[in-house]
């Protein structure tokens, strides 16, 4: 009977241990590079204006600034889709960075830096929710993207 109640504890202890809900709080910092082109101010311009139209898919991204004279396109966007939680799993928040483009002739610069902090949750050993890792992956990314289209061959360059 004893071995019985020792086995018990012990399976309520484990499983108790193994759904223990952690949240930490990181830091993210923002990642910026900047891009030689051919091409003028005008064509980069366009072509960087074109690029957030097109990345910005999802509703809750949205172009918040537009100056042509200056060179500078700034948008929200959505890295991560939070999740509502279930009884199996807690939910997490959607992540957004701000991203600022400036553009002149023969260069253009990007800007992404995280809005608010990254809340992370260990959850059954596992890490649930959008993390400094996965923004700075997610931001290299679309700086690459970005620099494939400000580099590629435009009918704005020859005008």
């Amino acid at each position: 009977m004893e071995l019985k109640r020792v086995l018990l504890v012990l399976l309520i202890s484990i499983n108790y241990s193994c759904m223990s809900v952690k949240t930490l709080t990181y830091e993210g910092e923002p990642l910026t590079e900047t891009i030689e082109l051919n091409s003028s101010k005008n064509s980069n311009y366009v072509k960087a204006n074109e690029w957030m139209v097109e990345t910005f898919g999802n509703a809750e991204s949205v172009i918040q600034f537009i100056d042509k004279e200056a060179g500078i396109i700034k948008g929200k966007y959505m890295m991560y889709q939070g999740q509502t939680g279930s009884q199996y799993s807690p939910p997490t928040q959607s992540y957004f960075a701000m991203i600022t483009i400036r553009v002149k002739d023969k260069a253009a610069r990007i800007e992404v830096d995280p809005t608010s902090k990254f809340n992370v949750t260990n959850y059954m050993g596992s890490k649930i929710g959008f993390t400094p890792e996965l923004f700075k992956s997610s931001a290299q990314n679309l700086i690459s993207d970005f620099s494939i289209k400000m580099k590629s061959q435009s009918k704005n360059d020859d005008w």
